[in-house]
C-alpha cells in the first residue's frame, strides 16, 4: 500500500466513530481521521508527516515505545487498557476533563514496510456507567454496614448505660418532664437511689422528685424549670427526706434527654452532707485565718508572680503609711522604686527553686521616704500542678535591732582602737616615769630632785586622766542603743546644777532619738563646758531642737565668750583642751555609736553654739507617731 493509497483509505476511515492514526515506523502521521481530528481539535494538516511523538512527547515513555515498537517488526498488536493508558491520546471533553480511551495498535505490512494502525476507542460513558454503579453499591453496602453498626451500637449503647446507670457512685433519678419544666412522676431510679434514701424502686415509681423535697431548693422551683425548658439543664441543691424521716443534702444536675423517642429528665443526686460538713470546717478556718492574718503583728504581703501586690494585712500597710486599697493590686515598682528590682530578684529565685528563702535583711521605704530596716521570710505558694501561683512575704521590722547591732559593731571597734591608743598612751608615761627616776637617782640636788618629782607627778596624773577616760570610754556600746526623751533628759540635768544665776531654757518637744544610753552624759558636757568656759558674760543656756532636711538638730548654745575660730577644728580631738581634752572627744564617739554627729557653730565673743545632729530615722515625735505621721 502507498502512501496515496493509506491517503484514499484514511478518508474512508471518517465514517468511523473511533479514532484512527497510521504512522509509518519513525512516527510519522500519514493517516489522522475526522473522528480523532475532533477529538483533539488538531486539524489532519497539522499533523500529517509529522513525528506524532513531537505533539505528544510521553510516547516516547518506554512503556509506550517498547510495545509500539514491537507492533513495527510485525509481532502482535498492543493493547494500552484504560485502567493503565486511559489517555492514550489526550483529548478533552466538552464539559471538562479527559476522554477514557481503550487503545490498540495493530501492525500493517504494506509491500516492504509495516505500519502501525492505532485504533482509539472512547469508553467514556462506559467507565462514567461503571463508576456511578459502583458508587451506588459502594453506597447500598455503606448504608447497610452502618445500620447494622448503628444497631450494634445502640445494644451495646443501651447495655453501656444500664451498666452505668446502676454502678454509678451517685444516685440517679429518670422522670418525667411536665410542660411548666416541673418534675412528673418517676421512670426509673438506679440501686445507689434506693440506698440513699430507704426507699424501694416500686415506692419510687409512685412518686415524683417533688414528693423527697424537704424545705425549699437553692433557686425558685420555677426558675429551675424555666433553666430545663431553655436551657436544656439546671443544676441546684436541696434537701430529700429519707424513708426514716431523716434528711439527706443532695446536689442535683438535672438535663432534658430523649431515652426511646420520649422527652425526659435525667437527674445526677449526688449526697453533699460530707461537702457541707467541710464547707462548714473549711469557713471556719478561713475565719480563724483571716483573724490571724488582720491581727498578726508581723507584716503579711501576698505577691503574684510579677511582682504585684495581691493581699496585704493592716500590719503591711500600716509600716508604709497606705490604706490596703491603695496597695492592693499595684505593682512593687510603683510602691518600692528604689528597691522593687531588688524584690524581684529574690522572688524569682522563689519562683525558679520553688523552695522558701529566708532570713532576708533588707530594707524597706517608708511613704514619706524614710527607710525601715526589715527581716523578710518568702514562701512559694503552689497550685494544684505544682507550679509556683504566687509568693507570701513574712516581714518584720528589725530597724531598732539592726541599728543596735551596728552600733555594737561600731562601738567594738571603737574599743579595739581605744584599746591600742591607750596601751600606747600610757607606755609612753610609763617610759616618762622610768626616765625621771633614772635621773633622779643620780642627782644629789635637792631642789632639782625635787623638781623631779613634780614632773613625776604630773606624769602620773596624765596616766590617771587616761584611765579614767578609758573607764568612761569602754561604757560606750556596752548597753544597746534605745530611744531617749531629749526634754526629760535636759530637765535632769538642769535639776542637777546648783543655782548660779544662769538661766537654763528648755525649748524642746516630746522628741526622741535613738542613741547610746551614755546620751545623757553627752548634753552634761555640754552644760558643764558652758559654766566652765563661758566666762563671766554667761547667764543663759539653751537647748532647741527643730528639723532640717535629712534630719532634726539638738542645739545647745549659750550667750558666753564664745569659742575662738582658730581653736574650732580641735575641739573633739582626744587630749585638746585646758583640763583633759577628753569631754567633747567622749561626746563626740557616743554619738557616733548610732549615727549622729556634732559641730560647734558659735560666733566668738557672742557665745558657742553646739549642734546634735541626728538623721531621719534616728529621731521620732512619740504624739505624732501615734497619729500615723513619721517624725
Amino acid at each position: 500500500m502507498t502512501m496515496s493509497s493509506f491517503l484514499s483509505q484514511c478518508e474512508n476511515l471518517d465514517i468511523l466513530p473511533a479514532g484512527i492514526i497510521i504512522l509509518e515506523s519513525d512516527y510519522t502521521v500519514i493517516c489522522w481521521n475526522r473522528t480523532i481530528e475532533e477529538w483533539t481539535g488538531i486539524p489532519r494538516e497539522k499533523v500529517l508527516g509529522r513525528d506524532l511523538r513531537n505533539l505528544y512527547p510521553h510516547l516516547s515513555d518506554r512503556k509506550y515505545a517498547l510495545r509500539i515498537g514491537q507492533v513495527f517488526e510485525g509481532g502482535a498488536a498492543a493493547f494500552f487498557s484504560t485502567q493503565f493508558h486511559p489517555h492514550f491520546i489526550p483529548a478533552p471533553l466538552p464539559g471538562g476533563g479527559l476522554r477514557f480511551q481503550r487503545t490498540t495498535v495493530h501492525s500493517v505490512p504494506e509491500g516492504n514496510k509495516t505500519y502501525a494502525l492505532v485504533f482509539i476507542d472512547d469508553v467514556t460513558e462506559l467507565i462514567q456507567q461503571v463508576r456511578a454503579y459502583r458508587e451506588m453499591r459502594d453506597r447500598a453496602l455503606r448504608e447497610v454496614r452502618e445500620r447494622l453498626e448503628k444497631e450494634a451500637a445502640l445494644e451495646e449503647s443501651e447495655a453501656k448505660f444500664r451498666e452505668i446507670f446502676e454502678s454509678a457512685n451517685d444516685a440517679i433519678h429518670i422522670h418525667e418532664l411536665r410542660e411548666d419544666g416541673l418534675p412528673g412522676r418517676f421512670m426509673e431510679v438506679n440501686a445507689v437511689a434506693c440506698k440513699m434514701l430507704g426507699y424501694s424502686r416500686e415506692e419510687f415509681l409512685a412518686m415524683t422528685p417533688l414528693d423527697l423535697v424537704r424545705g425549699g431548693h437553692s433557686r425558685p422551683l420555677d426558675v429551675i424549670g424555666r433553666e430545663i425548658l431553655e436551657k436544656g439543664y439546671a443544676i441546684f441543691e436541696t434537701e430529700h427526706r429519707r424513708k426514716d424521716g431523716g434528711t439527706v443534702p443532695v446536689e442535683i444536675h438535672a438535663h432534658r434527654v430523649i431515652i426511646r423517642n420520649r422527652e425526659v429528665v435525667l437527674s445526677v443526686v449526688r449526697d453533699i452532707t460530707e461537702r457541707r460538713r467541710n464547707q462548714a470546717a473549711l469557713l471556719a478556718l478561713t475565719t480563724e485565718l483571716q483573724t490571724i492574718f488582720d491581727n498578726a503583728p508581723a507584716m503579711i504581703w501576698y505577691k503574684d508572680t510579677e511582682n504585684r501586690f495581691i493581699h496585704v494585712n493592716p500590719a503591711a500597710a500600716a509600716s508604709i503609711g497606705l490604706p490596703r486599697e491603695e496597695i492592693e493590686g499595684k505593682s512593687a515598682y510603683d510602691l518600692f522604686p528604689e528597691l522593687a528590682e531588688k524584690y524581684y530578684r529574690d522572688d524569682l529565685e522563689v519562683i525558679s527553686t520553688k523552695k522558701p528563702k529566708l532570713g532576708i535583711i533588707e530594707q524597706m521605704q517608708t511613704r514619706n521616704g524614710g527607710t525601715r530596716w526589715v527581716e523578710t521570710h518568702k514562701v512559694p505558694l503552689l497550685d494544684l500542678e505544682g507550679n509556683v501561683s504566687g509568693i507570701l512575704l513574712f516581714v518584720n521590722d528589725i530597724t531598732e535591732r539592726k541599728m543596735a547591732e551596728d552600733a555594737l559593731a561600731l562601738a567594738n571597734r571603737k574599743l579595739h582602737l581605744l584599746s591600742s591608743i591607750t596601751r600606747h598612751d600610757l607606755l609612753n608615761q610609763v617610759s616618762a616615769l622610768k626616765w625621771y627616776i633614772e635621773l633622779a637617782r643620780d642627782e644629789k640636788e635637792l631642789t632639782t630632785i625635787r623638781e623631779f618629782l613634780d614632773k613625776m607627778k604630773k606624769v602620773l596624773d596624765t596616766a590617771e586622766e587616761q584611765i579614767t577616760f578609758t573607764r568612761d570610754y569602754q561604757e560606750i556600746g556596752v548597753r544597746e542603743p534605745s530611744w531617749q526623751n531629749v526634754a526629760d533628759i535636759a530637765a535632769r540635768i538642769r535639776e542637777g546644777f546648783p543655782p548660779s544665776g544662769v538661766d537654763i531654757l528648755l525649748e524642746v518637744d516630746d522628741t526622741e532619738v535613738y542613741a547610746d544610753p551614755l546620751f545623757e552624759k553627752v548634753i552634761f558636757n555640754l552644760f558643764e563646758n558652758s559654766f566652765r568656759y563661758g566666762g563671766p558674760s554667761l547667764s543663759r543656756i539653751r537647748v532647741s531642737a527643730g528639723e532640717e532636711q535629712g534630719g532634726l538638730v539638738i542645739a545647745v548654745e549659750d550667750n558666753g565668750v564664745g569659742i575662738p575660730e582658730e581653736d574650732k577644728k580641735y575641739l573633739f580631738r582626744k587630749g585638746f583642751g585646758k583640763h583633759t581634752g577628753l569631754g567633747l572627744f567622749l561626746s563626740r564617739e557616743i554619738l557616733a555609736i548610732t549615727g549622729l554627729s556634732i559641730r560647734e557653730t558659735g560666733v566668738p565673743g557672742k557665745g558657742a553654739r553646739f549642734e546634735i545632729f541626728v538623721p531621719e530615722g534616728k529621731f521620732r515625735r512619740p504624739t505624732r507617731e501615734r497619729s500615723g505621721v513619721k517624725g
